[in-house]
Protein backbone atom coordinates (compact mmCIF):
# COMPACT_ATOMS: atom_id res chain seq x y z
CA UNK A 1 0.00 0.00 0.00
CA UNK A 2 1.42 3.39 -0.97
CA UNK A 3 1.66 6.05 1.68
CA UNK A 4 1.53 9.82 1.47
CA UNK A 5 2.94 12.58 3.62
CA UNK A 6 0.42 14.83 5.29
CA UNK A 7 1.01 18.54 5.99
CA UNK A 8 0.71 17.76 9.71
CA UNK A 9 3.58 15.32 9.92
CA UNK A 10 5.84 12.76 8.33
CA UNK A 11 5.23 9.07 8.03
CA UNK A 12 7.67 7.10 10.14
CA UNK A 13 7.79 4.32 7.53
CA UNK A 14 10.89 4.45 5.40
CA UNK A 15 10.07 4.57 1.71
CA UNK A 16 12.01 2.63 -0.87
CA UNK A 17 12.29 3.53 -4.52
CA UNK A 18 10.83 1.22 -7.12
CA UNK A 19 13.43 2.66 -9.44
CA UNK A 20 17.14 2.43 -8.75
CA UNK A 21 17.90 5.15 -6.23
CA UNK A 22 20.43 6.72 -8.58
CA UNK A 23 17.64 8.60 -10.33
CA UNK A 24 16.47 10.44 -7.20
CA UNK A 25 19.54 10.47 -4.95
CA UNK A 26 20.53 14.02 -3.98
CA UNK A 27 18.23 15.35 -6.69
CA UNK A 28 16.00 17.85 -4.89
CA UNK A 29 16.97 21.34 -3.82
CA UNK A 30 14.65 22.77 -1.16
CA UNK A 31 13.88 26.31 -2.39
CA UNK A 32 11.40 27.30 0.31
CA UNK A 33 13.38 30.37 1.39
CA UNK A 34 13.71 31.55 -2.20
CA UNK A 35 10.19 30.88 -3.45
CA UNK A 36 8.37 31.84 -0.26
CA UNK A 37 10.02 34.98 1.11
CA UNK A 38 7.34 35.28 3.79
CA UNK A 39 8.67 32.11 5.45
CA UNK A 40 11.01 32.74 8.37
CA UNK A 41 14.50 31.29 8.24
CA UNK A 42 13.88 29.44 11.50
CA UNK A 43 10.68 27.81 10.20
CA UNK A 44 12.23 26.85 6.87
CA UNK A 45 15.27 25.34 8.60
CA UNK A 46 13.17 23.32 11.04
CA UNK A 47 11.02 21.97 8.22
CA UNK A 48 14.06 21.16 6.10
CA UNK A 49 15.78 19.30 8.92
CA UNK A 50 12.65 17.23 9.55
CA UNK A 51 12.43 16.48 5.86
CA UNK A 52 16.12 15.55 5.68
CA UNK A 53 15.85 13.25 8.71
CA UNK A 54 13.01 11.33 7.04
CA UNK A 55 13.97 11.43 3.36
CA UNK A 56 17.54 12.67 3.25
CA UNK A 57 18.54 10.47 0.32
CA UNK A 58 16.33 12.57 -1.97
CA UNK A 59 17.68 15.94 -0.84
CA UNK A 60 20.68 17.85 -2.09
CA UNK A 61 20.60 21.23 -0.35
CA UNK A 62 18.60 23.97 1.31
CA UNK A 63 18.77 26.90 -1.10
CA UNK A 64 19.42 30.28 0.48
CA UNK A 65 20.41 33.73 -0.76
CA UNK A 66 23.80 35.08 0.25
CA UNK A 67 22.02 37.79 2.28
CA UNK A 68 20.41 35.08 4.45
CA UNK A 69 23.52 33.04 5.20
CA UNK A 70 24.41 34.71 8.49
CA UNK A 71 20.82 34.51 9.73
CA UNK A 72 20.65 30.83 8.81
CA UNK A 73 23.95 30.14 10.57
CA UNK A 74 22.62 31.61 13.81
CA UNK A 75 19.59 29.31 13.66
CA UNK A 76 21.55 26.06 13.15
CA UNK A 77 21.94 24.12 16.43
CA UNK A 78 25.41 23.34 17.73
CA UNK A 79 26.88 20.20 16.23
CA UNK A 80 24.62 20.30 13.17
CA UNK A 81 25.78 21.00 9.61
CA UNK A 82 23.29 21.98 6.90
CA UNK A 83 24.25 21.54 3.20
CA UNK A 84 23.26 24.72 1.37
CA UNK A 85 23.25 26.10 -2.15
CA UNK A 86 23.81 29.85 -2.22
CA UNK A 87 22.09 32.13 -4.70
CA UNK A 88 24.46 35.04 -5.13
CA UNK A 89 22.76 38.38 -5.55
CA UNK A 90 25.51 40.20 -7.40
CA UNK A 91 26.57 37.91 -10.24
CA UNK A 92 30.33 37.45 -10.50
CA UNK A 93 30.86 39.87 -7.63
CA UNK A 94 28.66 37.72 -5.43
CA UNK A 95 30.84 34.69 -6.13
CA UNK A 96 33.93 36.63 -5.12
CA UNK A 97 32.24 37.69 -1.89
CA UNK A 98 31.25 34.09 -1.20
CA UNK A 99 34.80 32.79 -1.57
CA UNK A 100 36.30 32.08 1.81
CA UNK A 101 33.10 32.51 3.83
CA UNK A 102 33.03 30.08 6.71
CA UNK A 103 29.94 30.15 8.90
CA UNK A 104 29.12 27.75 11.76
CA UNK A 105 26.61 25.09 10.81
CA UNK A 106 26.76 25.92 7.11
CA UNK A 107 28.24 23.60 4.49
CA UNK A 108 28.34 25.44 1.17
CA UNK A 109 27.84 22.71 -1.41
CA UNK A 110 27.02 24.86 -4.42
CA UNK A 111 26.52 28.41 -5.65
CA UNK A 112 23.96 29.75 -8.11
CA UNK A 113 24.98 33.01 -9.78
CA UNK A 114 22.82 34.54 -12.51
CA UNK A 115 23.93 36.18 -15.74
CA UNK A 116 22.72 39.73 -15.23
CA UNK A 117 23.96 41.64 -18.27
CA UNK A 118 21.22 40.83 -20.76
CA UNK A 119 23.00 42.87 -23.44
CA UNK A 120 26.15 40.74 -23.14
CA UNK A 121 25.36 37.31 -21.76
CA UNK A 122 28.60 35.83 -23.08
CA UNK A 123 30.64 38.53 -21.36
CA UNK A 124 28.68 37.99 -18.16
CA UNK A 125 29.33 34.26 -18.38
CA UNK A 126 33.05 34.88 -18.80
CA UNK A 127 33.11 37.07 -15.68
CA UNK A 128 31.23 34.46 -13.66
CA UNK A 129 33.60 31.74 -14.86
CA UNK A 130 36.60 33.81 -13.79
CA UNK A 131 35.12 34.54 -10.35
CA UNK A 132 34.24 30.86 -9.86
CA UNK A 133 37.92 29.96 -9.84
CA UNK A 134 38.16 31.67 -6.44
CA UNK A 135 35.78 29.17 -4.86
CA UNK A 136 36.86 25.90 -3.31
CA UNK A 137 37.02 23.27 -6.02
CA UNK A 138 34.38 21.09 -4.35
CA UNK A 139 31.72 23.81 -4.63
CA UNK A 140 29.57 23.22 -7.70
CA UNK A 141 28.54 26.36 -9.61
CA UNK A 142 25.16 26.39 -11.37
CA UNK A 143 24.95 29.41 -13.66
CA UNK A 144 21.41 30.69 -14.14
CA UNK A 145 21.07 31.38 -17.87
CA UNK A 146 18.15 33.64 -18.84
CA UNK A 147 16.25 32.99 -22.04
CA UNK A 148 17.54 36.06 -23.87
CA UNK A 149 19.53 36.80 -27.04
CA UNK A 150 23.01 35.29 -26.83
CA UNK A 151 22.24 32.66 -24.23
CA UNK A 152 23.51 29.84 -26.45
CA UNK A 153 26.97 31.43 -26.61
CA UNK A 154 26.92 31.80 -22.83
CA UNK A 155 26.19 28.07 -22.51
CA UNK A 156 29.32 27.27 -24.51
CA UNK A 157 31.46 29.41 -22.19
CA UNK A 158 29.93 27.85 -19.08
CA UNK A 159 30.62 24.35 -20.38
CA UNK A 160 34.20 25.24 -21.32
CA UNK A 161 34.80 26.55 -17.78
CA UNK A 162 33.65 23.27 -16.23
CA UNK A 163 30.62 24.83 -14.54
CA UNK A 164 26.96 23.77 -14.65
CA UNK A 165 23.93 25.38 -16.22
CA UNK A 166 20.61 26.32 -14.65
CA UNK A 167 17.26 27.13 -16.19
CA UNK A 168 13.93 28.14 -14.65
CA UNK A 169 11.07 26.09 -16.07
CA UNK A 170 8.45 27.50 -13.73
CA UNK A 171 5.85 29.30 -15.79
CA UNK A 172 7.78 28.96 -19.05
CA UNK A 173 6.07 27.68 -22.16
CA UNK A 174 6.89 24.01 -22.92
CA UNK A 175 8.44 25.05 -26.26
CA UNK A 176 10.90 27.37 -24.49
CA UNK A 177 11.79 24.80 -21.85
CA UNK A 178 12.53 22.02 -24.33
CA UNK A 179 14.55 24.40 -26.50
CA UNK A 180 16.74 25.23 -23.51
CA UNK A 181 16.98 21.58 -22.50
CA UNK A 182 17.96 20.64 -26.03
CA UNK A 183 20.77 23.20 -26.18
CA UNK A 184 22.11 22.15 -22.78
CA UNK A 185 22.06 18.48 -23.78
CA UNK A 186 23.71 19.21 -27.13
CA UNK A 187 26.43 21.20 -25.34
CA UNK A 188 26.90 18.28 -22.92
CA UNK A 189 26.43 20.74 -20.05
CA UNK A 190 24.96 19.24 -16.85
CA UNK A 191 22.30 21.46 -15.34
CA UNK A 192 19.77 22.29 -12.66
CA UNK A 193 16.10 22.89 -13.40
CA UNK A 194 14.26 25.22 -11.06
CA UNK A 195 10.55 24.59 -11.24
CA UNK A 196 7.69 26.11 -9.24
CA UNK A 197 5.11 23.71 -10.68
CA UNK A 198 5.52 20.42 -8.85
CA UNK A 199 2.97 18.68 -11.08
CA UNK A 200 5.34 18.79 -14.05
CA UNK A 201 8.73 17.99 -12.55
CA UNK A 202 8.60 14.29 -13.41
CA UNK A 203 7.57 15.29 -16.93
CA UNK A 204 10.80 17.31 -17.15
CA UNK A 205 12.80 14.14 -16.57
CA UNK A 206 10.75 12.36 -19.21
CA UNK A 207 11.24 15.18 -21.73
CA UNK A 208 14.98 15.20 -21.01
CA UNK A 209 15.18 11.50 -21.75
CA UNK A 210 13.24 11.97 -24.98
CA UNK A 211 15.61 14.72 -26.14
CA UNK A 212 18.64 12.56 -25.34
CA UNK A 213 17.04 9.86 -27.48
CA UNK A 214 16.69 12.31 -30.38
CA UNK A 215 13.05 13.41 -30.08
CA UNK A 216 11.99 16.56 -31.89
CA UNK A 217 11.35 19.72 -29.89
CA UNK A 218 7.66 19.43 -30.70
CA UNK A 219 7.42 15.85 -29.42
CA UNK A 220 9.38 16.70 -26.26
CA UNK A 221 7.15 19.73 -25.61
CA UNK A 222 4.08 17.50 -25.83
CA UNK A 223 5.44 15.47 -22.92
CA UNK A 224 5.30 18.57 -20.73
CA UNK A 225 1.64 19.23 -21.35
CA UNK A 226 -0.87 18.30 -18.59
CA UNK A 227 -2.72 15.78 -20.73
CA UNK A 228 0.23 13.36 -20.45
CA UNK A 229 0.59 13.60 -16.67
CA UNK A 230 -1.07 10.23 -15.98
CA UNK A 231 1.41 8.52 -18.29
CA UNK A 232 4.51 9.67 -16.41
CA UNK A 233 4.56 6.95 -13.75
CA UNK A 234 4.32 4.03 -16.17
CA UNK A 235 6.91 5.62 -18.46
CA UNK A 236 9.46 6.18 -15.68
CA UNK A 237 8.87 2.83 -13.97
CA UNK A 238 10.46 0.91 -16.84
CA UNK A 239 13.65 2.99 -16.98
CA UNK A 240 16.67 0.76 -16.49
CA UNK A 241 19.95 1.68 -14.79
CA UNK A 242 21.48 2.91 -18.05
CA UNK A 243 18.57 5.25 -18.75
CA UNK A 244 18.60 6.65 -15.23
CA UNK A 245 22.35 7.18 -15.32
CA UNK A 246 22.31 9.13 -18.57
CA UNK A 247 19.50 11.36 -17.30
CA UNK A 248 21.27 12.10 -14.02
CA UNK A 249 24.48 12.87 -15.89
CA UNK A 250 22.55 15.82 -17.35
CA UNK A 251 20.00 16.67 -14.65
CA UNK A 252 22.05 17.34 -11.55
CA UNK A 253 19.37 19.07 -9.47
CA UNK A 254 15.66 19.90 -9.45
CA UNK A 255 14.72 22.93 -7.38
CA UNK A 256 11.31 23.24 -5.72
CA UNK A 257 9.71 24.81 -2.65
CA UNK A 258 7.24 21.91 -2.44
CA UNK A 259 9.41 18.93 -1.59
CA UNK A 260 6.62 17.19 0.33
CA UNK A 261 4.35 17.50 -2.69
CA UNK A 262 7.08 16.07 -4.90
CA UNK A 263 7.46 13.03 -2.66
CA UNK A 264 3.70 12.57 -2.63
CA UNK A 265 3.83 12.73 -6.43
CA UNK A 266 6.43 9.96 -6.48
CA UNK A 267 4.21 7.83 -4.27
CA UNK A 268 1.11 8.55 -6.36
CA UNK A 269 2.93 7.45 -9.51
CA UNK A 270 4.14 4.27 -7.86
CA UNK A 271 7.77 5.34 -7.93
CA UNK A 272 8.15 5.28 -4.14
CA UNK A 273 6.54 2.56 -2.07
CA UNK A 274 6.42 1.31 1.52
CA UNK A 275 8.72 -1.68 2.11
Amino acid sequence: MFMTITPDGWSQITLRSVLAMELFDDLLDDETLIRRPQTSVAAALADHRELRDSYGSLLATLVVSDSQLATLSRQVPDGVSVPVSVITTAGAGGLLALAGRDLPGIEIVSAEPALRDLDDLAGSAARVASAATELAHEIAVFVDVPYAPGWEAAVELIEAAGLYGKIDAGGAEPSQTVEQLSILIEADLPFKIANRLEASWLALLRATDALIEGATLEDAAELLRPKDHDQIGPALSVWNDKTQSRIRRRVQRLGTDKVRNVINDLVAHGLLAAP
